[in-house]
């Protein structure tokens, strides 16, 4: 009808308008892949965070207040310390380091310690008010003790005591008497003490059970290589904590003292019985030498006499057999004496018993029983200081029990048994030696050797008397001057001030625990956010790919350059929304394009008004048809007339020359407005005629665009969508409900529609959108077409270049 009116276009016109050539192998407008996962989006979050500041903001003030107002309710915490240094070297005779470092920490923590600190500091009763604390002076308690919550409730010279919760009354009488004795109280306090009171509140719990707590608050350290150990005490009442460690260190001091002179005192008393056997051995020989004096002094000798001027000489083979003969005999004794140690049984195999035989404390071969005998003395003595803290009933104390039961039962005869039949081959061997040095000795009078015997056994006798009398005179000097292993260096002083103030921990981790909830908050709404905002919710939900980002601009004038700044980039953003979208298209077919949204306010007018300027401006003959004809503001917007229109043209009352309205503001943008608006109206866009008026304006004009009612509206967006082949999906951040788009576009799957992808409108280019911006200082300008003069001649090089 209006071909003859409209000139088509011609492939000059179009190669006016191209961007650049067709690229055959461009994905673009091609089915868009699967959603690609692109990890975390610190982008997003941030944009979240920068949108609900103001809740964010809100909920640290309430979360700072709430841990202020937590503070009120602290008690102030103290902490006193104390320096003990250890006595790392050998100490006194016999005595050696009684413990090792973490024996010491051990012994800190045991009952031994904490149980007499706590029964003479009173610390299992604990007053309501500190005011009452001397009331308690003298409380103790004692058998059938019954812990709990008391009240003591005064009446003039008459008080009444009763068990809380229940309130049931356990004693009452006058206050001269003794107080709460049938709850196992030692209490008789005077009664000038209660003067001015009418109850008094207090809690008393058992020794053992204030000795754990205790232990619990105490905390000690020692450096690696340090001699000293540092205590510290944590409580409520400086003066308390102060006292209390004080007396624990006191405590520890005696208990390691006494420990260390119990082993000194063992270790007295053990040198001591062997230097009286040593004692009995040596008046034995010496007694044995006298007789056989006697016994021989008529008889004929054939001692050697020393001559004046000369060298006594011996032969080489009578020393050999009369050493050998008293090594044997040694021997003999010495297994006589184990025999009948052993023939007594395990009860008789004691320290005392075993070292009081010479060979036994001297030979390098009866090893393991010393070593079993030090090692029943290490475990007796440990289990001395076990039962300093603990019951034999208590597991620690039976396992030790067991093991030196093994030791006196298993290990010291098997020892002995091992050296004594060790003990046995050696004379053996001896007896066959002297066997063979008595051929050489026969002639020798038996006289001689006895004698020399009796005088060896003498000199060994006298020798080991000697050096054991030495030891046990040196072992009675140390038990004299024992002093302890340990010592205190500093003692505990009460703190004036708390020693660790919580209350900024506790506000600062109120703020950090409540900023934490804000950020989750924040991001919680963010995700349950309906609205479309960042572009991946287009990317990967929706799988369309973006055809370019339109920023808003701030239209408030109180910053002209950045609202024109803002303008330029909304002119870079639809050079590239126009270069996608011809790129998306179908080379093959004109650019027939509807551009609409899935619901309204999300500017889709705005959009293709902009892209048909965009188009014009470069050089393509553009239409723009106004499709919505619900509520369509095209003619309004580019000063057309409103009537005819779309409507008039498809019920056949209007030529194709009457709706078509050239714009006074670009030659080659063309606009089709909607028309009259009709309840009917969206039917006439189910007819033949839209899809020829389509083709026809394709073959006239190089790009048509058509502004579509949103998908939410009715069936008109998917009617112009199928007329044109494609479309572009408008959404506008904060607004666009996506959801609703999903549900759309699933619709617009099942139609012959080429999606070319989505334009975001209304963004801000910041956070996730900051890389859509353009850079200012590449904005294109107008340059001055005044040629400059260069030595005489015009240059056509433009100013930056001719500065360079």
């Amino acid at each position: 009808m209006s071909g003859n009116q409209i000139q088509p276009a011609n492939d000059a016109a179009v190669d006016v308008y191209q961007d650049a050539p067709l690229a055959q192998d461009w994905g673009g407008g091609q089915e868009a892949p699967p959603p690609q996962s692109s990890g975390l989006n610190i982008g997003r979050y941030i944009n979240a965070l920068n949108r609900f500041k103001w809740l964010m903001i809100v909920v640290v003030l309430l979360g700072g207040a709430a841990g202020y107002g937590a503070t009120k309710f602290l008690v102030p915490e103290y902490q006193v310390a104390a320096n003990i240094m250890i006595e790392t070297g050998g100490g006194q005779m016999g005595g050696g380091q009684l413990l090792a470092a973490s024996g010491w920490q051990d012994l800190l923590r045991s009952f031994a310690i904490a149980d007499p600190v706590v029964n003479q500091l009173g610390l299992f009763v604990r007053p309501a008010r500190a005011a009452d604390s001397a009331v308690f002076r003298k409380f103790r308690v004692g058998e059938g003790l019954v812990a709990g919550d008391y009240t003591l409730t005064i009446s003039g010279n008459k008080y009444t005591l009763t068990l809380n919760p229940a309130g049931a009354v356990v004693e009452s009488g006058a206050l001269s008497d003794s107080i709460g004795r049938p709850a196992g109280f030692l209490w008789q306090p005077d009664a000038q003490t209660f003067a001015g009171k009418t109850d008094v509140s207090f809690r008393v719990v058992t020794p053992r059970e204030a000795s754990t707590e205790l232990i619990s608050r105490l905390s000690m350290s020692i450096a690696e290589k340090s001699n000293f150990l540092r205590l510290t005490l944590t409580g409520n009442n400086s003066a308390v904590i102060a006292a209390t460690l004080n007396a624990w260190v006191e405590q520890f001091v005696a208990v390691a003292t006494a420990l260390k002179k119990k082993n000194v005192t063992s270790y007295a008393a053990i040198l001591e019985g062997q230097r009286e056997y040593a004692a009995g051995n040596l008046l034995a020989a010496e007694n044995a030498l006298e007789r056989f004096g006697v016994e021989t002094a008529t008889q004929p000798s054939d001692r050697q006499t020393e001559i004046a001027g000369t060298a006594r000489t011996t032969n080489p083979a009578f020393d050999a057999y009369f050493n050998d003969k008293v090594l044997a005999e040694n021997y003999r004794q010495d297994r006589v004496a184990i025999e009948k140690l052993v023939e007594q049984g395990a009860p008789a195999l004691t320290k005392e018993a075993l070292l009081s035989i010479p060979i036994i404390a001297t030979d390098a071969a009866a090893g393991n029983v010393r070593t079993a005998l030090s090692d029943l003395d290490s475990r007796e003595l440990k289990l001395r200081t076990m039962r300093e803290s603990m019951t034999d009933k208590m597991q620690p104390v039976k396992d030790e029990l067991t093991a030196i039961a093994a030791i006196r039962s298993t290990s010291i005869p098997r020892a002995v048994g091992a050296f004594l039949a060790q003990l046995k081959i050696r004379e053996q061997v001896l007896e066959s030696r002297i066997a063979v040095s008595g051929k050489d000795l026969r002639g020798i009078p038996s006289r001689t050797i006895e004698e020399q015997r009796l005088q060896r056994q003498v000199a060994v006798a006298d020798q080991m008397y000697r050096s054991l009398d030495l030891e046990a005179a040196k072992a009675k000097l140390a038990e004299a001057a024992t002093i302890p292993d340990v010592s205190v260096l500093d003692s505990a002083v009460a703190p004036l001030a708390p020693t660790r103030n919580t209350a900024p921990m506790i506000i600062l981790g109120a703020i950090g625990a409540s900023l934490g909830l804000a950020v989750l908050l924040a991001i919680l709404l963010d995700r349950m956010d309906k609205r479309f905002r960042y572009p991946e919710q287009a990317t990967d939900d929706l799988g369309l790919f973006v055809l370019g980002v339109v920023p808003v601009i701030d239209m408030s004038g109180k910053r002209s350059r950045s609202a024109a700044d803002q303008a330029s980039q909304v002119v870079e953003a639809f050079r590239t929304i126009r270069m996608n979208v011809r790129y998306a298209a179908d080379p093959a077919r004109p650019l027939t394009l509807t551009i609409t949204s899935p619901g309204p306010n999300d500017g889709k007018s705005l959009i293709a008004s902009n892209l048909a300027l965009s188009f014009a401006e470069s050089g393509a003959r553009t239409l723009l048809i106004d499709g919505d004809i619900r509520r369509g503001e095209l003619a309004k917007t580019f000063g057309v007339e409103s009537r005819p229109g779309l409507v008039e043209y498809l019920d056949g009352t209007a030529l194709i020359a009457e709706v078509l309205n050239p714009t006074s503001s670009h030659a080659n943008l063309t606009v089709m407005p909607g028309g009259a608006r009709r309840r009917r109206a969206p039917e006439l866009l189910a007819t033949p005629r839209l899809n020829q008026l389509i083709a026809q304006m394709a073959a006239e004009y190089d790009v048509v665009i058509v502004d579509s009612p949103p998908l939410g509206a009715g069936f008109d967006a998917y009617a112009l969508a199928t007329a044109t082949g494609n479309m572009a999906l408008v959404m506008r951040a904060g607004m666009t409900d996506r959801k609703m788009a999903a549900a759309k576009m699933a619709v617009v799957d099942t139609l012959p529609v080429r999606v070319m992808g989505a334009v975001l409108n209304g963004i801000k280019l910041t956070g996730v959108y900051q890389y859509y911006s353009y850079y200012q200082d590449y904005a294109a300008t107008d340059e001055d077409p005044t040629p400059r003069l260069s030595g005489g001649e015009i240059s056509n090089l433009p100013a930056r270049a001719t500065r360079e």
